[in-house]
């Protein structure tokens, strides 16, 4: 047959496309099962080699190493390879190449020998020579099969791997190529003298199984195994080894393989295979962080997760890492039920010094630490023995705005080396922790925040309720859409357009002091009746809330009129905040204060934005804006995008830079919380500021920036001034009131010295009559005159200062003496009401600041009080007592002590308000401006009951040195 086919070209081609096909085919059916079916493409080349000559052969060869590298190497169906397959691509093309010389070698060498046959046969009785020219090409033939040899050896020697022959029940080598000992380092002497060479390096994991499996051979012609063995330099190689076994009838007699060396291959395998560990851990991790909005509870599983990644028996967290704290405790743990913790979570325990020191080494480190077994640092003995572990990897975390935390893991049921792998992922899942600490710290300071929000919204002495404008804004909207522009004359010119808008507006809360302003008994009463509130007048204000929605304002300001739910009419000033466009009106707060019995002390109330209403800004180390909010930009009417970037004296003027900013800046820097108040120039001129300094450190360590918070005082300080004005009017017309109250005292006061006067006079004039006047008795005459006319021009002096408008001068006063001054105007009163007035003054008591007008005018107040409370008593003595002595360190008090009727206990706290009297007439108005002198002068004025008959009024004032 092969002469036959040898005959056609076409044919022997013809049968190496068609054996590469069949095999390609049935290589193709067998390969989900298995890979090294590919291997059926050397017999393609093999038959064609043996059937069609060398040149198909060299076509087979081609064709079957296309094949094998676009079918069976991975990727599969593709022309790219994996620089993994490569070994295997070469050494498919290098015996392919082999099979077809060989096979084609042969075939030459059995065609020459059969066509010498023949010549022989046909000649040998013809010719005898031509005997010996077979002969010749026999030999040649021969050599051609030497020759054909070497190149096959020189072929196994070139290829990248070691080839090698072995007995199939022995396991000794018999043939091993060059390789070896490049790739190994082992001569090839070695591996073929010593008949357990191979199996003896082998590594000792791997020695057991690769022997037993070469043992089981004839169970299966061919092996594909991955196994390591020690190199001649100690190195461990991984070794790749495609082995065929050789039958002889049907029982094995030699083992044949390649052996690869497949090191880098299995190290990256090794890393990609850590990869994917650590990539699978985040996940779980990632997981469990958004799992939950519980912080909590998603702390809790991310211990949860970590424990199980790293299979150890103990995952915690503990507050605080830090050395020097007192103690700390366990804010979370999760553990094994074999293993549970020495410490209940929450629990405090005192920071001994091997707590110490380990909070000491982890803090000094920038990632995770092992102690125990393999590590730097060894165990603790006290604390490996009290908490029953074995060996830890610790970590400290620093969520912003809180103090260090420590994550660790721990082993307590066998000695664990923490590999390099597990180190990376620990810190990874520290960084994910630190995050959500930090993330819990701010949602309590949010929460803390709100709580303090409605603790303010509901204990200010301010009514405050939250409107939803919502719908009105969508109706405004809506007809905004509509076309119209003039929002103003629209409302004027639709009254049920606004009656309807009204009904839309819904209440949604309202504090107690609100409650208690619109006189319902609940808050539930007053939300079910808030449409009684509203009076005509009112509806004209509402007008003016929706022009101010429409053109976007952020916040309305008036006054109005409200009816409370028990009919009374209140004149009350309204501030409402809207948030600015184009954020919802669902939320808007309006403050109602009652300023029915104070129209003349308004004072502006400050308005509640929807995140501050005050300026707040951030400027870093380099005296530049980094961030400001809205209230900022208003201040200094520019955008936003102008002042970031900044330096702070550009925008506020190099003075104050350097006078005020500057330092305060520099304190903050140093780590100070600074605050401080000043007049400063701004765009609108000058306005009064109040500046919070906070510093900010974005690592938990270095200040890198400050927190400035500012507000503006002006209209506070101007209504300040006008309010100390309006009191100093106030109390001066109390003071000429209570002159009017003393004219019967001030007049016998003045009385007295005038007569003695008089009578002086008259006397002196009598004894100048005589012939013989007495000089003397004249001039003690004279001298009593003018004694007394000192003494009338004190008492009118003392009724001057009383009755003078002036601005309050405070300088160095002696309480003793401003007492003492004070009573030549009262002792007519006093006598009057039949009362007795003793004195109860302390020796060297300290001088106070204070101005001394109005410090006689408490004085006279409270003993004018305790006068009246004692006009109705008549079964006891009219005893007024006045002290002074040493208060509560440096104070210097005064107290008034009657024997009167006493306060009433249901009075006690509206003792001291504007316009409360208990006296028939009375204008509710003498104590409570004593009350404001007092505390203009720094001191306290307060009430108590005796323990008998009648009330005491005390006041302290601060002492000087």
């Amino acid at each position: 047959m092969q002469r036959h086919v040898a005959q056609f070209a076409v044919v022997r081609y013809g049968v190496a496309v068609f054996c590469v096909a069949v095999t390609v085919i049935v290589a193709l059916w067998l390969r989900p099962v298995v890979v090294a079916a590919a291997q059926l493409l050397l017999v393609a080349v093999l038959i064609t080699g043996w059937v069609s000559g060398l040149r198909p052969a060299l076509v087979a060869w081609m064709l079957a190493t296309l094949a094998f590298e676009y079918y069976f190497t991975r990727p599969f169906d593709s022309l790219k390879i994996e620089s993994a397959e490569l070994p295997r691509l070469v050494i498919f093309t290098l015996l392919a190449a082999l099979l077809a010389t060989m096979s084609a070698a042969r075939r030459r060498a059995e065609d020459a020998l059969t066509h010498a046959r023949a010549q022989l046969e046909a000649r040998v009785l013809e010719r005898t020579a031509e005997l010996e020219r077979s002969n010749e090409r026999l030999q040649g033939a021969a050599a051609e099969a030497v020759a054909a040899q070497h190149r096959f050896r020189d072929l196994v020697n070139s290829v990248d791997g070691i080839v090698w022959e072995a007995d199939a029940t022995t396991l000794q080598f018999s043939f091993v190529s060059n390789q070896a000992e490049r790739i190994l380092g082992y001569p090839v002497e070695r591996w073929v003298s010593d008949p357990t060479f191979w199996e003896d390096h082998l590594h000792p994991d791997d020695r057991e199984s690769v022997v037993r499996l070469c043992e089981k051979s004839p169970e299966k012609r061919g092996h594909d195994l991955e196994y390591r063995m020690i190199a001649a330099d100690g190195r461990v190689v991984w070794l790749r080894d495609q082995m065929t076994v050789m039958l002889e009838g049907h029982r094995p007699a030699r083992l044949h393989g390649v052996l690869v060396d497949i090191t880098e291959r299995k190290r990256a395998e090794q890393e990609r295979q850590a990869r994917r560990w650590f990539v699978e851990g985040m996940d779980r991790v990632n997981l469990a962080i958004h799992g939950t909005n519980d912080l909590e509870q998603m702390m809790s599983d991310v211990l949860d997760a970590a424990l199980s990644i790293f299979d150890c028996d103990r995952a915690w967290l503990v507050y605080p890492c830090d050395p020097e704290a007192r103690s700390h405790g366990v804010k979370m743990q999760r553990t094994r039920p074999e293993f549970p913790g020495l410490f209940r979570v929450g629990d405090e325990v005192p920071m001994d010094p091997e707590a110490a020191d380990v909070c000491r080494i982890v803090r000094a480190s920038s990632g995770p630490v092992g102690f125990g077994p393999g590590s730097d640092h060894p165990l603790p003995a006290g604390m490996a023995q009290r908490l029953g572990i074995q060996s830890r990897m610790v970590m400290a975390l620093y969520p912003k705005g809180d103090r260090p935390y420590m994550f660790g893991l721990s082993q307590c049921s066998s000695p664990r080396i923490w590999t390099p792998q597990e180190e990376r992922l620990i810190q990874a899942i520290g960084h994910r922790l630190t995050d959500a600490l930090t993330s819990l710290s701010m949602f309590r300071s949010l929460r803390e925040s709100e709580q303090r929000y409605r603790y303010v919204f509901d204990a200010t002495g301010v009514a405050i309720c939250e409107e939803d404008f919502s719908d009105v804004s969508r109706a405004i909207d809506d007809l905004r859409a509509g076309g119209v522009r003039d929002f103003r004359d629209y409302f004027a010119t639709h009254p049920d357009f606004v009656r309807h808008a009204a009904t839309m507006v819904r209440v949604v809360d309202i504090n107690d002091v609100g409650v208690r302003l619109l006189a319902a008994r609940d808050k539930d009463e007053l939300l079910a009746s808030i449409h009684k509130v509203f009076v005509p007048e009112t509806r004209a204000v509402f007008v003016q809330q929706m022009v101010a929605i429409a053109e976007g304002r952020t916040s309305y300001e008036s006054e109005a009129v409200i009816r409370a739910l028990n009919g009374a009419r209140l004149t009350v000033l309204l501030t409402m905040t809207f948030p600015p466009p184009p954020a919802r009106v669902d939320r808007v707060l309006v403050t109602i204060v009652d300023i029915t019995q104070r129209k003349r002390a308004e004072y502006l109330t400050g308005h509640v934005f929807e995140i501050s209403p005050d300026a707040v800004y951030i400027v870093g180390r380099d005296y530049r804006y980094q961030r400001v909010n809205a209230a900022f930009e208003r201040r200094w009417r520019m955008p936003a995008q102008r002042i970031v970037g900044m330096r702070v004296d550009d925008l506020a003027g190099r003075e104050p830079f350097e006078e005020t900013y500057r330092p305060n800046f520099d304190r903050c820097f140093a780590g100070e919380e600074v605050s401080f108040v000043g007049w400063f120039p701004t765009p609108a001129g000058r306005q009064c500021l109040s500046a919070t300094y906070s510093p900010l450190r974005p690592d938990g360590k270095h200040v890198e920036a400050v927190l400035v918070i500012s507000r503006d005082l002006t209209q506070h300080m101007l209504a300040a001034e006008a309010l100390d004005q309006a009191q100093a009017e106030l109390a001066h017309v109390t003071r000429v009131t209570t002159l009017g109250e003393l004219a019967a005292s001030i007049a016998h006061e003045i009385n007295q010295p005038l007569a003695a006067i008089v009578a002086d006079a008259n006397a002196s004039l009598n004894w100048l009559r005589a012939t013989d006047p007495d000089l003397d008795m004249v001039r003690d005459a004279l001298a009593a005159v003018v004694s007394d006319g000192h003494r009338a021009g004190d008492v009118i002096q003392r009724i001057r200062q009383l009755a003078t408008k002036t601005d309050p001068q405070r300088a160095r006063v002696e309480i003793n003496d401003v007492i003492r001054d004070m009573l030549p105007l009262v002792r007519t009163e006093v006598r009057s009401h039949d009362v007795s007035l003793r004195l109860d003054l302390a020796p060297a008591l300290r001088p106070v600041l204070g101005d001394r007008v109005q410090l006689q005018q408490v004085l006279i107040n409270l003993v004018m009080n305790g006068i009246e409370a004692m006009a109705s008593v008549a079964d006891r003595p009219r005893e007024l007592v006045i002290r002074s002595g040493p208060h509560e360190g440096d104070q210097v008090l005064v107290a008034v002590e009657d024997a009167g009727v006493g306060i009433d206990p249901n009075s006690v706290n509206e003792l001291f308000s504007a316009f409360f009297t208990t006296k028939p007439g009375g204008m509710g108005m003498g104590l409570s401006i004593s009350r404001s002198i007092v505390e203009g002068h720094g001191g306290r004025l307060w009430a108590t009951r005796n323990a008998t008959h009648g009330a005491t009024f005390h006041f302290a004032l601060p002492g000087m040195p």
